[in-house]
Formats: C-alpha cells, structure tokens, sequence
C-alpha cells in the first residue's frame, strides 16, 4: 500500500493499521481514484480490510463533503484535516474522537459538529443595555478603590489626625467608593457577562495602564457592535475580602474568555485567574505589549508621566532606578553603570538611564511572551471535566486582543495543525493562525496517551 494513503488513514483514525496490507490494495484505490472515485461502502471495505472500524454515512459525509465520493488523495487529505482539528479541539485525542464520532448517526453526529459553527452576531447585537450601567471610573482615580492606599491613608490620619489633605483625599475616596460600589452590584446583576478582565495592582500608575489598556481593546467598533460585556475588578469595590473572592469566582465562571493582563509584574491572584479559566476549557487571552527600539522611547516617557503623578516629589533620579528595579532587578548587581549610579548621585546619566530602562522594558515583555508561548508549563492546562490540554492566546497589541475577543465569542477562531518530533515522539499541536499559539496539544507519548485516557475519566 502507497505510503501517502497509509499516513492518510493513519491521521484519521489516530493509530496505525491492525492489519498492515500490501501494495495490491493500494493498487485497486488507484484505479477508483482515477475513474469514478472512492463511495462510501468501497471507503468501509479499505477500513475493514486494514483492521479498521467501519463508518457511518453521515460520518462519510461529513469527511468528503461536498462531494459523493473521494476523487484525489487531496480529497481525502482535506477531511481529515477538517475532522483532526475538530477532534482535538473537542476531545483532545484522535483515536478517541474517531472511534466516537465515526459512528454515529447523521442527528447524533450534527449536534456535535454544530458546536463549531460560528455564532450568530444577532445574539450579541440584539442585546437590551443593561437595567444598571455602570458609571465607569476614571482611570486616575481607580487606585483610591485599592486597600493599600487605603492602609496609607490611615497611617497617616493616626499620625495626625487633623493633617487637611488626607481628609480631603478621604473624601474623595469614599466618592470613588460608593462609585465602585453601585458597580460591584450592577456587575452581580448583568446577565451577560463575555469577559473577564485579570489585573494585578501594585502603584497607583499600573491602574491608570489597565484603564488605558482596557479602553483601549473594548472601544474596537466590532466589539462595540456586539455590546460586549466585561468585568474590571478595577471598576468595583468589595469591602470583604472573602466576598470579593467569591465575586471574583463567579466572574471568572460566567465569562465565556479571559483577558489576562501581563504587567510589571505578575501575582499569585492573578495568575490562578489564568489557571482557573484554561481548567474550564475556556480561552484566556494574555496580553503581552511589544515595544519596538523605535517606540521603547515614547513608552518610558508615558511610563514615567504616569508614575510623577502618583509621586510628584521623587526625582529623576530614584524615579528612573525604582523602574529599573522593576523590570531589571538583577542590574545592581551585574550593571556596571547602574552600580555606579546606586552608589554615587554624581555619576548618574539621565540620558543614559532612559535608554537601558526602555531596553530593559522591551526585554522583559519579550521573554514573558516567549516564556508563556513556548516554554512555561502555566501556558498549557488541562481541562478538569475532559481532560483535553489548553493553552493560551498570546497578543501583542490591544487590537490583537479585540481581534481575538470577537472570534472567540462569535466562535471564528482559525487554526492549522502542526506536527513536532521530540525524541522520536510525534505531537500535534493546533495554532491559532492569528496569534501562532499552540490553542491545543497532543502528546506523542504513546504510554502517557495510554495511562493519561484511562485514569482520566474513570469515574
């Protein structure tokens, strides 16, 4: 038998053939190739006599669609592509999913398949607007929802109770508070929810950023035309902390994606918001910014405006090496200019600093993309009640993530399938075309493949 038809059936049914044939089979699928094509019961009787299961005619069907029959290789080669993409998407495993799917009949076989239709845009533009909007927050303002800038206001109230412009920020707390209130209780009350919104808050210039970020993405007209909804815990407050988990779990359930944010830096909340989503065969967006040397410029300088104002009195110099610190903790030890400027004010080069700071910035955002899209076991997880192998959407841009955000609510998400040898194993990976992310994975460990199916699912 042809090696090409052998690898086909191979690809299809996810194992190789029970009962290997010769060239005389091969032969025969030839000539129907060559004159009226390969039907359906003479496509069973090729599977019968390798040791195959046969098929279904709706499973037939489906595979050679829109024709009657098989006229070419590249035929058959097309559905099965079409049904291996499926599979892993689905169930994560080739062999399974033929086993399951190539027998059942054209309705059974039609509800799952119907899983992977796009979405009607009428189910999102025919929404009414919420009976509650929410009153957003402006982006400067969003910190005084913190707790830690609460825990700064007290300390400085106890050490002086009468000191006027702690009061008046006190009052102007609690106006964002009652603010972020009325928006906790209208997100409880949506009854829609698309997207959840993962952040982590450290300074008060990381909550003008996200605001920035966040406005950025969800003013895209596509996602505007569908009245997206989405949760920003930087837009609500919550008082108790075991109620704001609680809040937070609930989102992170009702929400069809997660928009995961990499900043600064990255915290334990945050990241299990990441785990949590992919644990629910959800997909999480991970939005990574890319600064080029040409615009790493622009980027500190934005940087820097934001972090002034939270901090007026800190000079460029303490301003310049706190954001070093951040992005390049390592400097003061193996940076032979930073060290000096650590050690003697006069030395310092301002010019200099902002250089190494913006190169620093990209580097980092760099090797966070790479780690989570290519080496970091937190990109890939298992779907709990399946088992199938998630893994994340890397986005470079805000214009990427609004992208990626309406394909998955409209289920329009585009993949290819690739194939990589590691130790002589074969695994299949299946890329998002837009983002190059592995969405989901197959192993090629025969044994893992073995002992993973049948503890997985045991009940």
């Amino acid at each position: 038998m042809s090696e090409s038809i052998r690898v086909i059936l191979e690809d299809l049914t996810g194992q190789h053939p029970p009962i290997p044939r010769d060239g005389n089979l091969s032969e025969a699928v030839d000539n129907l190739l060559a004159s009226s094509g390969v039907g359906f019961s003479q496509f069973n009787e090729l599977l019968l006599l390798l040791g195959y299961d046969r098929m279904s005619a709706a499973f037939f069907e489906f595979l050679c669609k829109p024709n009657s029959a098989f006229g070419s290789l590249a035929d058959l080669r097309r559905g099965v592509n079409c049904f291996r993409e499926r599979a892993i998407l689905r169930f994560g495993n080739i062999r399974y999913a033929f086993k399951h799917l190539s027998s059942l009949s054209e309705q059974a076989l039609a509800e799952v398949l119907n899983l992977f239709d796009p979405v009607d845009e009428s189910k999102f533009t025919m929404r009414h607007d919420p009976l509650v909007p929410l009153t957003p927050i402006p982006g400067d303002q969003t910190y005084l929802l913190g707790y830690l800038i609460k825990q700064e206001m007290d300390e400085r109230l106890q050490a002086n109770p009468n000191d006027p412009e702690v009061n008046r920020e006190m009052e102007t707390r609690q106006k964002i508070v009652d603010v972020g209130m009325r928006n906790h209780e209208a997100y409880l009350a949506s009854d829609h929810m698309d997207v959840y919104v993962a952040t982590s808050m450290r300074e008060r210039h990381e909550y003008q950023m996200v605001s920035k970020v966040v406005e950025e993405v969800f003013a895209d007209p596509e996602l505007k035309k569908l009245k997206v909804r989405w949760f920003d815990p930087t837009q609500a407050y919550c008082e108790d902390r075991i109620d704001k988990g609680l809040v937070e779990g609930l989102m992170l359930k009702r929400a069809t994606c997660t928009l995961y944010l990499a900043q600064e830096s990255d915290t334990l909340g945050k990241d299990s918001e990441l785990a949590s989503t992919l644990a629910q065969g959800k997909p999480v967006i991970a939005y990574i910014p890319s600064l080029t040397i040409n615009d790493q410029d622009e980027y500190v300088e934005n940087l820097l405006a934001l972090v002034r104002q939270g901090s007026p009195g800190m000079a460029d110099r303490e301003l310049l090496l706190h954001q070093l610190r951040v992005f390049r903790p390592d400097a003061a030890w193996h940076d032979e200019a930073v060290i000096s400027w650590v050690t003697d004010k006069s030395k310092f080069d301002v010019q200099v600093a902002r250089q190494k700071l913006g190169t620093s910035i990209r580097e980092h955002y760099n090797r966070r993309a790479n780690t989570l899209k290519q080496s970091h076991p937190l990109g890939i997880q298992v779907h709990l009640a399946t088992g199938v192998a998630n893994g994340l959407l890397i986005a470079r841009s805000t214009a990427e993530c609004a992208n990626l955000i309406h394909r998955i609510l409209t289920n329009t998400l585009e993949f290819r399938i690739c194939e990589k040898a590691i130790d002589g194993k074969r695994y299949l990976l299946l890329k998002e075309k837009l983002s190059e992310s592995v969405f989901r994975v197959v192993t090629g460990d025969e044994y893992l493949t073995n002992a993973f199916w049948n503890f997985y699912l045991t009940k």
